[in-house]
């Protein structure tokens, strides 16, 4: 009988064993639901996360887009600064060129005036000795 008792033992313990086995299960099952719902609330936070970095993507590649736009408005108005830079200097150079030429014709007006003043003193002086020379043979005749 001791076969018997033996097996019976072991018998006994496989089958307090299953049902200790069976009572673990039954605890772990709300933690392990517990666990597959936090893998999913997980899984959904993933999911935002992942259409947030989506959307900060587009808007980076905006911003980078805004930015191309301003560099090249930016190179725009550094062509057109020099451009009109160019332009200003021309302009400097034909008002130097004008002044030059003024000078020049103030210059040629000056020394034809100063000459027509000699000639107006000459004049007179000629027309003064004339003058007094008719009044001396004037007398003379007379």
């Amino acid at each position: 009988m001791s076969k018997n008792n033996n097996i019976e033992d072991m018998l006994s313990q496989l089958i307090t064993m299953v049902a200790s086995i069976q009572v673990e299960q039954k605890e772990m099952k709300p933690a392990l639901e517990g666990m597959h719902q936090e893998q999913k609330e997980m899984k959904r936070a993933f999911e935002g996360m992942h259409q947030e970095q989506k959307e900060m993507k587009q808007a980076f590649a905006g911003m980078l887009q805004e930015q191309k736009e301003m560099k090249q408005a930016f190179e725009g108005i550094l062509q057109e600064q020099k451009e009109m830079k160019r332009v200003q200097q021309e302009m400097h150079h034909k008002i130097d060129e004008i002044e030059t030429k003024a000078e020049e014709r103030h210059k040629e007006i000056l020394d034809q005036l100063t000459a027509f003043k000699h000639d107006q003193d000459f004049i007179w002086e000629k027309t003064v000795r004339h003058e007094r020379e008719i009044h001396a043979i004037k007398m003379k005749l007379s």
